[in-house]
């Protein structure tokens, strides 16, 4: 791979760490990067010719202990706070700049509320310019600014007095940068790969080059990546961290990538390349929202807005559900209604912008989001995003969230990683832990249940089973087809909870036949004396026994209480159902078994009319007790014989 433009040639490693600059325009933030780096960030005409940034800027920090910081250099005037906030969404140590002769500024101000937004949690300040204010000045300045960053995360941070003119204070704002980011935790690379697009650039000879910092995950050539919204997909050919040629790029990381299949109309500013199927553009999304205390008037319903998220800028309204106008400094939760599809993650940081006038209301962070707009009734609609809130940051609560969202249905470890938003390695650890714990289920073929999912599921087919056991009081189980009858649980599943149930005592089988344990049949003394009458009935008629119709006559009991009597003998080996309407006592099924291998002992085959004749009865009883044996393979049927199933062909 050809190399990528870069400011530095250094080649040691880098962190997953981003620098950014912050502060109104003509402070100096500029020329401190080139003091660092070498690099003069202003690349384009219109920046040179105007004296000012515009766009966003980039650079390599080379420490002195050999690894290198991607910079990311932001404008500072008021017309170009959307490509300020494109650069500030994927930094994690901001440098805050104010020039010494000027103090705070505007700018200042919405640029800190603007990185506050955004998340970051660490920075440091830098007094620029300090060649042109005495140290009356200076002190007064330090104090604006102070006051300025009070409760904020740069309360407390370093300040550094610094001349980008002169280097004064040069070794100071070095020392002071590798403490701030040796202090600043690395972005953690787990999660599935996104990164918001912040250039695109043609390269000779190796065409359409995108560039951004990766906001989760991990990226390596070959890889399958897609570009959002558009959906299409590309192959990752090349990558380079820090402007240097590598195999790998992290979240965290100055990453530019070489795409296969892209083109410079599809790749722009506000696209997101991402992990295949993890992530889905939306118009509607959900999220919690802080409006900014400073404001002189409440936040009205529906107020036009432009929302920013990664590095896209997009129009819509903000809609507030829980309440008609929102305080200054309240927090509630919300949903951004956006103009056009924009692609990110739980857990990313927003900001807010009115447009008109213009001036930034607020940000938080994205919980979810939704296929249609919220409307006035929204059911359960806050209490949904407080439990997925607590998903934004919680990858086991994530993975429930998505799988209890599943239902009865079984799901994949692929699809519920996706669903989660989880890396698929990760996922996978974390699924042996859930079901570990009780929360999931693990199914063959790598396939999840949530746990309370299957207990409802064994709950509705317990109560199936009570429910045949309160029709049929005297049936000794029920096979599984009848249990299962309209039952739409995955096999899998129905498997699973016959086999946790059998274990817990829960159900009994007997044969192929299931019963509730505490259902037990229990013949009341009327029910018995039928059962000990129709015994000794199917005793003496042997092989003559009469039709259920027949007996319901006889005993004068409904046909009902017959046909439940005559199941429980045959749940209780009493008697035998060898067709249909036709019963046999086990002894005398016994004896004709006896009298069938006699005869096959003596003469190797036998006839219905043979067996009929030794028997003693007619042939509407010896061919269903042939049938009968041909079942239970002592026999096997040959022409108009019966041989033993046992003997070769």
């Amino acid at each position: 791979m050809k190399t990528l433009p870069s400011p530095s040639d250094a080649s040691a490693g880098g962190i997953s760490i981003t620098l950014g600059t912050a502060g109104h325009i003509d402070h100096g933030k500029t020329s401190i990067v080139q003091c660092l780096t070498g690099c003069w960030c202003d690349r384009l005409p219109e920046e040179r010719a105007r004296g000012m940034t515009i766009d966003l800027g980039f650079a390599v920090w080379q420490r002195a202990d050999g690894r290198r910081v991607g910079i990311v250099d932001v404008p500072g005037h008021e017309r170009f706070i959307h490509n300020m906030v494109a650069g500030a969404s994927g930094i994690d140590v901001v440098m805050l700049v104010v020039a010494a002769d000027d103090g705070v500024m505007p700018q200042t101000i919405e640029h800190v509320q603007i990185v506050r937004m955004l998340g970051v949690r660490r920075g440091l300040i830098v007094l620029n310019k300090v060649d042109l204010a005495d140290d009356a000045k200076r002190a007064s300045v330090e104090a604006e600014v102070r006051d300025c960053v009070r409760g904020t995360f740069l309360e407390g941070a370093p300040m550094v007095r610094f001349s980008a003119k002169t280097g004064e204070g040069l070794p100071e704002l070095l020392a002071t940068l590798e403490r701030v980011v040796d202090g600043t935790v690395e972005r953690d690379d787990s999660g599935p790969f996104l990164l918001h697009v912040e250039r695109a650039f043609v390269l000779k000879g190796l065409g359409v080059i995108v560039s951004g910092i990766p906001r989760s995950g991990r990226v390596k050539v070959g890889d399958k990546l897609e570009l959002l919204p558009d959906a299409t997909p590309h192959t990752v050919k090349g990558i380079q961290t820090y402007g240097a040629a590598t195999a790998l790029g992290r979240a965290g990381e100055c990453v530019a990538l070489r795409l296969s299949g892209i083109t410079s109309d599809n790749a722009a500013r506000g696209k997101v390349v991402a992990a295949a199927g993890y992530f889905e553009p939306s118009r509607f999304l959900n999220v919690k929202f802080f409006y900014l205390p400073h404001h002189d008037r409440p936040l009205a319903p529906r107020t036009a807005i432009r929302f920013h998220v990664g590095t896209s800028d997009t129009p819509g309204h903000i809609v507030l559900p829980e309440r008609e106008r929102l305080p200054p400094g309240a927090e509630t939760y919300a949903q951004i209604q956006l103009a056009r599809p924009v692609t990110a993650a739980p857990g990313d940081f927003f900001v807010l912008r009115q447009l008109s006038p213009v001036k930034t209301l607020g940000g938080g962070t994205l919980i979810d989001h939704s296929d249609a707009k919220l409307r006035r009734g929204r059911g359960h609609w806050l209490e949904d995003r407080a439990e997925k809130e607590k998903a934004v940051d919680d990858t086991d609560h994530a993975l429930l969230l998505a799988l209890k969202a599943c239902g009865p249905a079984p799901c994949h470890i692929d699809n519920w990683a996706r669903a989660a938003s989880v890396a698929l390695d990760a996922a996978k650890a974390k699924a042996a832990l859930l079901a570990e714990r009780g929360d999931a289920v693990a199914l063959p073929g790598e396939r999840y249940v949530c746990a309370d999912a299957l207990a409802a599921m064994a709950a509705d087919l317990t109560a199936r089973l009570s429910a045949l056991h309160d029709a049929h009081p005297l049936h000794r189980g029920f096979e599984k087809k009848d249990i299962l009858r309209s039952f739409t649980g995955a096999r899998p599943m129905v498997e699973r909870i016959f086999e946790n149930l059998l274990a817990e005592g829960i159900l009994q089988q007997e044969h192929e036949r299931f019963l509730l344990t505490a259902r037990e049949p229990r013949p009341a003394p009327k029910e018995q004396q039928t059962l000990e009458r129709l015994t000794r009935i199917f005793e003496q008629t042997a092989f003559a026994t009469p039709r259920p119709d027949e007996l319901a006559a006889t005993l004068a009991l409904p046909q009902t209480a017959i046909d439940e009597a005559l199941t429980h003998l045959c749940h209780c080996g009493i008697l035998v159902m060898l067709a249909e309407h036709i019963y046999v006592h086990v002894r005398h099924l016994a004896e004709s078994k006896r009298i069938l291998e006699g005869h096959l002992n003596a003469h190797g085959r036998i006839r219905l009319a043979e067996y009929k004749d030794l028997l003693n009865t007619s042939r509407k009883f010896a061919l269903p007790l042939l049938e009968h044996w041909d079942r239970a393979a002592l026999t096997r049927r040959v022409g108009d014989d019966r041989v033993p199933a046992s003997r070769q062909a």
